[in-house]
């Protein structure tokens, strides 16, 4: 085998090696984002986006505060379901960025007692941020079509 072959093959064979790892944290960053329940705010923060909006204060003025915020959430659980996954899948793509698949490994199975939670607790602000750049668009379409829907009932009362 020449030079030229061997080099291409090594070639390949890195670049598989590199997928191969980007997977792997990939994996990693999908199991620590589930099993810790990281993506779980999406509905708080869609119920705390939607009562800045003027329809929730209309609806708060004619049903009250606590009934509006009712109405509102009953449809931030009915379309949960629908935004969740792309929400968690984000997430665990910026903690792939920013974590290994050991680290992310170990964070999933040692959680507090990992070694890299100091490393966690450093990258939150970072990661949030990243975050809401990437999910802004997943978190306004979420609050409008509960939004659209709680308002198609409130007109309806």
């Amino acid at each position: 085998m020449n030079a030229h072959a061997r080099t291409w093959i090594f070639a390949v064979l890195l670049g598989i090696s590199q997928v191969s790892m980007a997977s792997s944290s990939e994996q990693a960053a999908v199991e620590l984002v589930q099993r810790q329940h990281l993506g779980n705010n999406l509905k708080m923060l869609g119920l705390a986006t939607a009562q800045k909006t003027q329809t929730f204060a209309m609806m708060g003025s004619r049903l009250g505060q606590a009934e509006a915020q009712v109405l509102v959430s009953k449809e931030l659980d009915a379309y949960l379901g629908q935004y969740q996954g792309p929400w968690n899948a984000n997430l665990a793509k910026i903690y792939a960025r920013h974590f290994t698949a050991e680290e992310l490994t170990s964070l999933v199975n040692q959680g507090n007692a990992s070694p890299f939670i100091a490393k966690l607790m450093e990258k939150q602000s970072i990661i949030g941020r990243e975050m809401q750049q990437l999910s802004t668009p997943i978190l306004t379409d979420y609050v409008s079509a509960a939004m659209n829907s709680a308002f198609a009932k409130f007109s309806k009362k």
